[in-house]
């Protein structure tokens, strides 16, 4: 028996949570701080999974540790070659939904999951956001789409794979809207994903 952060005992081979979260960024930390051995976030990073529930975990051996989010499952950012990759390495297929919040974080759901995009890939996707009728939208189009409204622009995202919507999503609202649990709140004795 092992004691977990919150002072409760647990056996090997049962879930945990408590000790591993994914920030905004994409970087890993265990107990708050930060992951910084190469072999250890690679390891974090092919392990990484989804349950039915929507949440995120680390499968360890039989060991099953459920990870918090500060954001969404995925950090994503464009390659060099212009494809969309995430945090961990994989590539994030085609986008299914664009969603910007109240404060301009864009997030994408992708044939991986839902990733929040990040700093350095911005101008990327801002450099591909259009009116319905194609002309280019300008950062007033995109402030109105943020603030919401019933002046909020029809705005669009035109990408390689095609034409997505981009809607107005708070952030608060994001778990709901992509099908995410961001903090799993597991507690020692709860059943381990499949």
């Amino acid at each position: 028996m092992s004691e977990s952060p919150g002072g409760q005992t647990w056996s090997p081979g049962q879930p945990l949570a408590g000790w591993l979260r994914l920030t905004g960024r994409g970087a890993w930390l265990i107990r708050d701080a930060a992951v910084e051995h190469p072999s250890l976030r690679a390891h974090l990073n092919r392990h990484y999974r989804r349950d039915a529930q929507g949440r995120y975990f680390v499968q360890n051996g039989a060991q099953v540790v459920y990870v918090q989010l500060d954001y969404a499952p995925y950090t994503l950012h464009v390659a060099a070659d212009g494809t969309l990759v995430a945090h961990t390495e994989q590539p994030a297929g085609a986008v299914r939904a664009a969603c910007l919040d109240e404060t301009g974080v864009l997030t994408l759901l992708t044939a991986l999951g839902a990733g929040r995009v990040d700093e350095a890939s911005l101008e990327y996707f801002a450099d591909r956001v259009r009116h319905a009728d194609g002309r280019p939208a300008d950062e007033t189009a995109l402030a109105q789409l943020m603030a919401g409204g019933p002046d909020a622009p029809a705005l669009f995202l035109d990408l390689p794979d095609g034409r997505t919507p981009l809607e107005r999503c708070p952030g608060a609202a994001l778990p709901a809207r992509f099908d995410f649990v961001r903090d799993p709140g597991q507690q020692y004795g709860a059943t381990a994903p499949p």
